[in-house]
């Protein structure tokens, strides 16, 4: 109970407000999850935004989903606030909108669904654990994205009072890039977003 209240707090605080789930994970996950984030931060590269403003090569408007379920965004962290690190790994759902496309800006909205947090978090006096949370959708918010040539720039935004910037490349049917998560005064979570145009 002790060690599921210091997870609780400490993520009430740099993160979601709700939990709808709190589960301790085995040793085996701990190891896992651990050596995943470590890799990721180390390979993943977030490219700059697009420059220039060539003309779209095809048109994005409709509905695009994540290319598999509970993996539209995967994002990465290792967070260290005073003696507690923490080792994060975020995944969820995305669901983008796109209404119109006017002057290389393509409007719409989109939500992130069901985003659930892995962390392993280690202190002194603690034995390293892990604990999963999740919280479901906070619903729609707009978005305005930049578009040249095959490149997108979603610019910055803000969900479940978190702030957040995706960059990528699309094709006919996929949408693909990085993505940043700053969580203030603890630092930056960094990962990738895979999306699919919905079939009609």
């Amino acid at each position: 109970m002790k060690k599921q209240s210091v997870i609780v707090r400490f993520f009430k605080k740099v993160h979601y407000s709700v939990w709808t789930t709190v589960t301790t994970i085995s040793k085996q996950t701990k190891s896992v999850i651990s050596q995943l984030v470590d890799d990721k931060i180390e390979s993943i590269n977030t490219p700059a935004p697009p420059i220039g403003s060539l003309t779209p090569v095809r048109d994005l408007r409709g509905t695009w989903k994540s290319s598999l379920a509970g993996k539209g965004l995967q994002v990465y962290g290792n967070i260290a606030s005073g003696p507690v690190n923490t080792k994060i790994y975020e995944n969820g759902d995305i669901e983008l909108v796109i209404k119109s496309i006017e002057n290389n800006v393509a409007s719409g909205e989109m939500r992130f669904i069901n985003l659930c947090v892995s962390a392993t978090v280690s202190a002194p006096q603690i034995a390293p654990f892990t604990t999963k949370n999740c919280t479901p959708s906070a619903g729609y918010f707009p978005v305005g994205i930049k578009i040249s040539g095959t490149r997108l720039d979603f610019g910055s935004g803000t969900a479940n009072g978190v702030s957040f910037s995706m960059q990528g490349n699309y094709t006919t049917d996929i949408i693909y890039g990085t993505m940043t998560t700053t969580i203030p005064s603890y630092g930056v979570l960094k990962g990738e977003f895979n999306l699919t145009r919905a079939k009609e």
